[in-house]
């Protein structure tokens, strides 16, 4: 599904992804560890062109989504994101919109003026991250009178209103309890059904109990990649056992 080859990234000549090659199988859950500083959010913000964005970035070696190299000088970056959708470490509605403006506000944005279909679209949105019956009643009122697990969740639900392929989330439960954690955790499996997702964790315990497959960077480099209970049982890079069983970071 999601896939890069030899990928390095450097800012301003600093050299972060070091030629890192991975794929994403569809419908799992990927999860990318290691320390703070290693690449990791780095990586994950590659594979929908976010560093576009970013001043002084540059960016070589490939990023294919079902084959398609998606930094082709023709490939519409905003058409990237909306194939590749993701959500962030803080959770960031926009403020300044309800919750109902702020479920289908991509859809807004890339021209979907049909009512009807604008009102389908948050419903299910929002039933797909477990969030409709909480907010069924109240969907004009503003995000920021939501809880934080709530905000992250409209945030999924969101990033779902336009149809991704695939879906990146970006220590998406740093900021949340464990009650608030175990629903985004419970959403991420039902999500697998439909969707590829890969994450970025610090949380080796989340590592382990949520994703199918598991890939450790350590200082820009990938260190070893596998199936996640292989990863955290029987690794066979002694740097990936000491990391794990915190010897180290």
């Amino acid at each position: 599904m999601l896939a890069c080859k030899d990928l390095k990234i450097d800012f301003d000549k600093k050299v972060v992804l070091k030629g890192v090659s991975l794929h994403f199988p569809a419908n799992k859950i990927s999860a990318i560890i290691g320390p703070s500083g290693c690449g990791k959010s780095t990586l994950l913000r590659a594979f929908n062109r976010m560093h576009d964005l970013t001043r002084g970035a540059h960016v070589t070696g490939s990023v294919t989504l079902n084959g398609q190299e998606i930094y082709t000088p023709g490939e519409d970056p905003v058409l990237v994101r909306r194939r590749i959708g993701m959500v962030f470490q803080k959770p960031n509605p926009f403020p300044t919109l309800s919750i109902f403006e702020n479920t289908i506000s991509g859809l807004r944005l890339s021209g979907e003026r049909n009512s009807a279909r604008l009102k389908d679209v948050a419903e299910q949105s929002l039933m797909d991250a477990a969030l409709w019956d909480e907010v069924k009643d109240r969907l004009r009122s503003n995000p920021t009178t939501l809880s934080g697990g709530q905000q992250q969740r409209l945030c999924i639900a969101r990033a779902l209103a336009v149809n991704p392929e695939v879906l990146l989330m970006d220590e998406p439960c740093s900021a949340l309890d464990p009650i608030a954690t175990a629903k985004i955790e419970e959403l991420m499996f039902r999500l697998r059904e439909r969707l590829t997702l890969v994450i970025v964790t610090h949380n080796m315990q989340q590592a382990a109990r949520a994703s199918d497959l598991t890939a450790f960077l350590w200082m820009g480099e990938l260190v070893e990649a596998g199936d996640t209970e292989m990863i955290f049982t029987s690794p066979k890079k002694s740097m990936t056992e000491d990391y794990i069983t915190g010897r180290f970071g």
